[in-house]
């Protein structure tokens, strides 16, 4: 079946912008909105929370990938239909063993945090729920209508900004703030992905929910290999994010609160990459099976270009116009310094230029590499946190920055050779 890429892009794009400016609009109002309501305290607690919680995800972002590359590489409707229904199993299969090392985890941890048991239960319950339903974006990524997820995670975005709105001028006791607010940040989100994987097309359901191991050894272990790579990207992600915020916010939840407001600085910037990187890789994926070589090189020479003059451009803003931007967003509740305004920028650059290698990897297939470069990468960082528990430094927000800045420009270097070999 022949793909009108330049149709598919249009399409995809066109619906992720709008999405991604209601994505903008929540991050940019939400915050401020949450901190006002909440306070900074609970903020902070509820930002080390969401890093916490925030592993379960990577069980989806292991398997779903897998479902998306064979479903974009036109494989047999009855492939497509086997590989849904073992990654439905290994993500059931998944959620009970989390569920369980919850449950025996939650026995000691909470003793001492009684205020963090409900919201953190709320939060579980939540997202194992929302992984089992995330291969209904897989699929129709991988079929190329991936502005039909775009439009249902703006429907939740929305659902969101309006639930804060509303809730922001209600009064309401301290002990009901967090479990409201993780309810009200993360409920929208499911109820989007149910509906999305109740109106799939029916016929990649005809191997029904449960596939049997033992008869398709040979389709789960293809399915595990693949996972595992992408477990470690995925892993990859969570272990910087988690452990910046775990360990600043031992020392002081202000200076978590600021690192998560920096991630959430480097989320709205980078909405851009996530409304080229969903539907491209799945068009590479595709031009590579089809021997498309002419296609393929245009698409890394404006790539790499696009990425480079975004970062620049973000990064210009940011030094010159950083502190009054972060000012306007979140007025006087939490005051950044120039110095950690520019590193910021700095890693928003890095990271930019990075994109480009990795949604060529992706669409060539090359996950293996990338999570070995990137799993080394946080491993590497988790050594600097490590140290600093040990010894007892107090490494501020500057230096985790500046050191999550330097990894990532490593990491570039390796990606880059692979990608543009």
């Amino acid at each position: 079946m022949s793909i009108n890429r330049t149709a598919v892009l249009y399409k995809a794009f066109s619906s992720s912008l709008l999405s991604k400016l209601v994505s903008f609009i929540y991050q940019l109002l939400s915050i401020p909105l949450l901190i006002s309501m909440i306070g900074t305290h609970n903020f902070g607690l509820l930002a080390i929370l969401m890093s916490m919680i925030g592993w379960i995800n990577i069980l989806s972002g292991g398997i779903s990938p897998f479902v998306t590359k064979v479903i974009s590489e036109n494989k047999g409707l009855l492939e497509q239909q086997s590989v849904i229904a073992g990654s439905r199993t290994l993500l059931a299969f998944g959620s009970l063993v989390l569920t369980a090392i919850f449950l025996i985890i939650g026995q000691f941890l909470y003793k001492d945090n009684q205020e963090l048991a409900i919201p953190t239960l709320i939060l579980f319950v939540i997202s194992v729920l929302t992984i089992n339903f995330t291969v209904a974006d897989s699929i129709r990524q991988g079929s190329m209508q991936q502005h039909i997820n775009n439009l249902f995670m703006m429907c939740a975005n929305i659902t969101i900004i309006i639930s804060i709105y509303f809730t922001y001028q209600i009064p309401l006791a301290e002990q009901i703030l967090l479990p409201l607010a993780v309810t009200i940040l993360y409920l929208p989100l499911l109820i989007s992905k149910i509906i999305n994987f109740l109106t799939l097309d029916k016929r990649f359901f005809v191997k029904g929910f449960y596939l049997p191991f033992k008869t398709n050894k040979l389709l789960f272990r293809k399915i595990y290999h693949f996972m595992l790579a992408n477990l470690m990207i995925q892993l990859s992600v969570v272990i910087i994010k988690s452990f910046a915020i775990i360990y600043l916010g031992a020392n002081d939840t202000l200076a978590a609160a600021k690192m998560e407001i920096i991630f959430r600085y480097l989320l709205i910037s980078g909405t851009f990459f996530a409304a080229i990187q969903l539907p491209l890789w799945p068009l590479i994926t595709e031009a590579k099976a089809k021997n498309d070589l002419l296609w393929l090189k245009k698409v890394k020479v404006w790539l790499g270009l696009g990425f480079l003059i975004y970062g620049l451009t973000n990064f210009v803003i940011m030094i010159n116009f950083g502190l009054a931007i972060f000012e306007l967003w979140l007025g006087k509740a939490v005051i950044f310094s120039q110095q950690e305004i520019v590193l910021a920028g700095s890693y928003f650059l890095v990271i930019s230029i990075v994109q480009a290698p990795v949604i060529i990897l992706m669409g060539l297939g090359a996950f293996s590499y990338m999570g070995r470069m990137l799993m080394a990468e946080a491993l590497l960082f988790l050594t600097f946190i490590l140290i600093g528990f040990i010894f007892s430094f107090r490494i501020d927000l500057s230096a985790v920055l500046a050191v999550m800045t330097s990894l990532r420009v490593v990491v570039f270097v390796f990606l880059f050779q692979r990608a543009y070999k």
